[in-house]
């Protein structure tokens, strides 16, 4: 008889064990999923927004019910989840922005002088087609068709150089 009280509990007691881990593995496997919708932000935006409305919906419901304290862990859960994991920041590396631009050369421009006396950090691609300068973010700051390049002047200036474009009545100044 006493066999018998511990036979139920073992397989019960092994189907759970089993159940965990098949959850587990299957979390896991979300990882990846979760990572890929991260790095498109408006569809992570709307997941977290989603997220954040079911949470609140689960924490009324267990404040309502009263004891429900599992509802409650959840839902707090959940609502921290959705306003703490924010959406990957979209990091390009010079090369794949080398790439996006086509631009078979790359080099440091310094800083660079806008029309109105304002200055930028600014990196230099030069394409078949254009001369690109680019700021810290890499957004593009000023892009310069060739053709349109009237004169070019490079001269030192201390131990660094200083590059000079004049095109279509602009000029541009890198130091």
């Amino acid at each position: 008889m006493k066999g018998d009280a511990i036979s139920p509990l073992r397989t019960s007691a092994g189907r759970l064990r089993r159940g965990l881990l098949w959850l587990i593995f299957g979390l896991i496997l979300l990882i990846p999923k979760v990572h890929r919708r991260r790095r498109r932000r408006r569809l992570w935006n709307f997941v977290r927004i989603v997220i954040a409305l079911a949470a609140a919906a689960i924490l009324v419901l267990g404040m309502a019910r009263g004891r429900w304290y599992a509802l409650l862990a959840a839902g707090a859960l959940m609502l921290l989840f959705a306003l703490v994991v924010r959406p990957e920041r979209r990091e390009f590396s010079i090369d794949a922005r080398a790439r996006e631009l086509g631009a078979l050369i790359v080099v440091d421009g310094r800083s660079y002088t806008d029309g109105s006396g304002k200055r930028h950090r600014a990196k230099l691609f030069l394409g078949p087609d254009r001369l690109s300068a680019l700021d810290a973010a890499l957004e593009v700051v000023l892009e310069i068709p060739l053709q349109q390049i009237r004169s070019l002047s490079v001269r030192p200036t201390g131990t660094h150089w200083s590059l000079r474009v004049e095109w279509a009545e602009t000029t541009a100044e890198f130091l």
